[in-house]
């Protein structure tokens, strides 16, 4: 929401929309806050340790503490190096920078549609490279979801107001590669908390702190590439000033229109902490459940923003139009979602078999079947037991 209300914003009589770089570099910028706040919590936590006590109830020495400490570090190593997040940092960088590339050439209708690939991949690598099952019910879930964007793509495509695509195919390429790095982000970060211990504040910090150093080092290249000879498309990731200069990024104009416009230079500071925070409660999504998952509420986020923007208008630009066609595919995407999430539970074809519901059910009826056979042969030797004694011993 912060994003679409700051592209249609102006400042020095220029839509910021046109910044592109600037724009993705404050996600960066909101990744990176996190670091601060792990930073505190670090510090907090040494602190407790100084001070701990045990309590006498607690019935465990010193030393005993010590062996469930060392255990659990065996089970979860912390991190070798907070290098290692440049990984999914890079990940991050080169998906939304082939986004940028991949959305010149195709209309914002086509984007809509082509959501849903992120998912189809997250499912991939999550099942292929985690080895996380994916049950008949997560199937169908997202099934209905990628069929739900599918029509709110279509719908836009049908009451497309006269928007053209360059270059479709050459577009839907480079959106599926930079789909296929943000899927692949999400897969990292998951082996990342599940084999390490891992602070959700400390992933997101570090992925931001080396995305700033590598995205700050290509706003400075940008700002020295000139695009006046590029051609038309090319053009469309380039800005221009108002004195009809133009570079792939003007990093000190968009400071400048910041400054003239002191709500674009609100709405940049809420977009960069709101940042912040959907990744933090991405990244526990990720390690209470999966990626995939992250994914599904990532994808999600279309339907508030449509509904946000059809019953306000912050600002001139960002309305929606109500059409019924996008709202039967949003109900595709939330009836997805919530069979995904096992929200909903359809009791047909055993597509319920799989749930968390039913498997811990399954669970407990084994555990029980399984104490009644202990308790039932400890019974029969008992009785066995007894009869031998009984008996008459042989002269």
């Amino acid at each position: 929401i912060f994003n679409k209300i700051l592209q249609k914003l102006k400042g020095k009589g220029i839509l910021f929309e046109q910044h592109h770089w600037i724009i993705t570099f404050g996600m960066f910028c909101g990744e990176l806050a996190s670091i601060f706040f792990y930073i505190y919590v670090s510090i907090k936590k040494k602190t407790s340790k100084k001070g701990e006590i045990l309590v006498e109830g607690q019935q465990q020495t010193e030393e005993e503490n010590q062996e469930t400490k060392e255990s659990e570090k065996k089970e979860r190593p912390p991190v070798p190096t907070n290098l290692i997040f440049a990984i999914t940092a890079s990940c991050d960088l080169a998906g939304t920078t082939i986004n940028t590339f991949g959305l010149t050439y195709l209309t914002t209708s086509m984007f809509q549609m082509m959501r849903g690939l992120e998912l189809f991949f997250v499912c991939f690598w999550s099942t292929v490279y985690l080895k996380n099952p994916l049950y008949r019910h997560a199937v169908l879930g997202i099934s209905s979801l990628i069929f739900g964007l599918f029509l709110v793509g279509l719908n836009a495509i049908l009451n497309d107001k006269g928007e053209t695509a360059r270059n479709p195919p050459v577009g839907i390429v480079l959106l599926c590669v930079s789909q296929l790095f943000s899927s692949t982000e999400y897969v990292i970060q998951e082996k990342f908390i599940k084999h390490y211990d891992v602070h959700p504040f400390q992933l997101v910090g570090f992925e931001g702190l080396w995305g700033v150093i590598m995205y700050t080092t290509l706003l400075v290249i940008f700002q020295f590439i000139d695009c006046s000879d590029w051609s038309d498309a090319l053009k469309e990731i380039c800005f221009e000033d108002d004195e009809k200069h133009i570079v792939v990024e003007d990093s000190i104009f968009a400071f400048k229109q910041m400054w003239d416009n002191k709500q674009l230079l609100i709405v940049y500071i809420f977009y960069v902490v709101s940042i912040a925070l959907y990744n933090i409660v991405g990244i526990n999504l990720t390690k209470l459940v999966s990626s995939t998952a992250r994914a599904v509420v990532d994808t999600v986020r279309t339907v508030f923003i449509w509904l946000f923007f059809l019953f306000f208008t912050p600002v001139e630009g960002t309305e929606e139009d109500f059409h019924v066609l996008q709202l039967i595919g949003f109900l595709f995407v939330v009836l997805g979602t919530l069979v995904y999430n096992e929200i909903i539970s359809i009791p047909f074809l055993n597509l319920d078999y799989y749930t968390r519901d039913n498997i811990a059910k399954r669970e407990m009826e084994k555990k029980k079947n399984q104490t009644e056979e202990d308790e039932e042969e400890r019974k029969n030797k008992l009785y066995n037991s007894q009869s031998e004694s009984q008996d008459p011993q042989p002269e």
